[in-house]
């Protein structure tokens, strides 16, 4: 395989999905600090529960569509019998039902438009899958691009003209919908241009349904392991230590983005392959742990050392105490360096996966009450770190077993190591030139330049070094 076409797909794929999540920052960072409390806690209550129902919505469908070649997936979609396709449609319509029906009671919105949100939102998310499948990455960086800018003016416009719930989510819903519309356009224009392609590897149906089974369930497990904590809390104490923790506790931007298309990238390219592609495996997991360390790393140290700078400029003085919170959720990030499920699923693993990710949850619910009893707020953020680290041993001890492999080969350690040491000493001096030599926000910033700078130039070097192998 051409090694450089990981760093070409993960970018694109990346691409693709960082653009409708900057315009979603921007928007969170603007409207808690310009809405009331209440209106703005209405504004993600919307947002949660659709985070939460759509992976339900989507049945792991847009993370199957991924693990195989396009030619397969047309064959398979053949398959499906219109009993099949009118099943999962009452699916949808269902859930879609309930969506409306909580936005309605709470929120007070006309039942139609959280109602047709869900099945456009859930739908879109199908379809962009699909054509991921089939490399169309710059038409849908162009749309996402166009869908975010429209995303961020509609709140811009309906904020400056009397901020409405029922306004803003009617004009998103069109938005939404529009997006569907190109979507659904542009994977039938790839449905008849596809010339059929004979493929050495042969799947086995059953497996494929199992595999779809277990997918689904990582997906929602997934989504509750990033909840279940802040929904505990929210429930078990005060307003204002909620809101501590759930400001302390929030994910790194763009970082999970980042860690999922490193790990479509790489079974995108497996798929390719087919049986030829079994013994790239181990080499593009660790060309993949390489990549992925030099973003992570550089931003792990960048926040462990400017935490309190980072989390009063972005929240004010008010959040100061978010602080230890924070310091307990990022020993989390280094272990972002690696996808450490994409052998599994490359191999219709979906029972591993899911023991995994339910283990990890159990396993951080039963830590969070003597861990907060011992250090309070940032015990329950600790919990999750110590669950994550169990979950990671895990799966990469199984897929060793499964490659007849050791786990120390399908990691890059000796470059993880190295990384550690430079990137430490770095920002320790770069930290002690800061604040022994500027004042107020300086510091901040020069460790923010540096880190960027860090990402780049280590970067740039591993794609030279992998650039020798060949690219595409």
């Amino acid at each position: 395989m051409k090694s450089n076409s990981l760093f070409s797909n993960s970018f694109f794929i990346f691409l693709i999905r960082f653009f409708p999540s900057l315009a979603n920052l921007l928007v969170v960072v603007w409207y808690s600090r310009e809405l009331p409390q209440e209106a703005y806690g209405n504004y993600q209550h919307f947002w949660i529960q659709l985070s939460v129902l759509c992976p339900l919505a989507c049945v792991g469908i847009h993370i199957l569509a991924i693990t195989y070649p396009p030619g397969f997936i047309m064959k398979l979609l053949k398959t499906v019998r219109a009993g099949q396709y009118t099943l999962y449609g009452v699916w949808v319509l269902v859930l879609a039902g309930i969506f409306a029906a909580l936005q309605h009671n709470v929120l007070n919105l006309s039942l139609i438009v959280p109602f047709l949100f869900l099945i456009c939102y859930t739908l879109a998310t199908i379809f962009e899958s699909f054509l991921i499948v089939f490399r169309n990455y710059q038409s849908l960086v162009a749309i996402n691009v166009i869908y975010s800018a429209l995303f961020w003016g509609i709140h811009w416009f309906v904020l400056g003209h009397g901020f409405s719930l029922q306004t803003i989510f009617t004009y998103l819903l069109i938005l939404t919908a529009l997006r569907l519309c190109i979507y659904w356009g542009i994977t039938m224009i790839n449905v008849q241009r596809y010339n059929e392609e004979d493929h050495e590897e042969e799947y086995n149906l059953a497996k494929i349904r199992t595999l779809w089974m277990h997918l689904g369930v990582y997906d929602v497990t997934q989504i509750l392991s990033s909840w279940v904590d802040k929904f505990i809390i929210s429930l078990a104490l005060s307003a204002p230590l909620s809101a501590i923790y759930y400001n302390g506790s929030q994910n790194i931007p763009f970082l999970p983005l980042l860690l999922g298309a490193a790990g479509s990238a790489v079974l995108i390219q497996l798929a390719r392959g087919g049986r030829k592609s079994e013994g790239d495996v181990i080499p593009l997991m660790n060309q993949m742990g390489r990549m992925l360390s030099c973003i992570v790393f550089p931003v792990f140290f960048f926040l462990l050392f400017f935490r309190v700078d980072f989390i009063v400029t972005i929240f004010t003085v008010k959040y100061l105490p978010a602080v230890p919170v924070f310091f307990a959720s990022l020993l989390i990030l280094p272990i972002r360096a690696y996808h450490f499920t994409t052998v599994l699923q490359r191999m219709h693993k979906g029972n591993i996966i899911n023991i995994g990710a339910i283990a990890e949850l159990v396993i951080a619910c039963a830590l969070i009450y003597p861990l907060y009893k011992w250090i309070g707020l940032p015990g329950v953020a600790l919990s999750f770190v110590i669950s994550t680290y169990f979950q990671a041993t895990y799966y990469l001890l199984y897929s060793a077993r499964l490659l007849q492999t050791s786990p120390l080969k399908l990691v890059p350690y000796v470059n993880w190591i190295i990384k550690l040491i430079v990137f430490a000493s770095l920002f320790i001096g770069i930290r002690y030139v800061g604040y022994h030599y500027f004042t107020g926000k300086i510091p901040l910033i020069l460790g923010g330049v540096a880190m960027t700078a860090m990402i780049g130039l280590s970067l740039l070097i591993e794609y030279k070094k992998q650039g020798k192998h060949g690219g595409s």
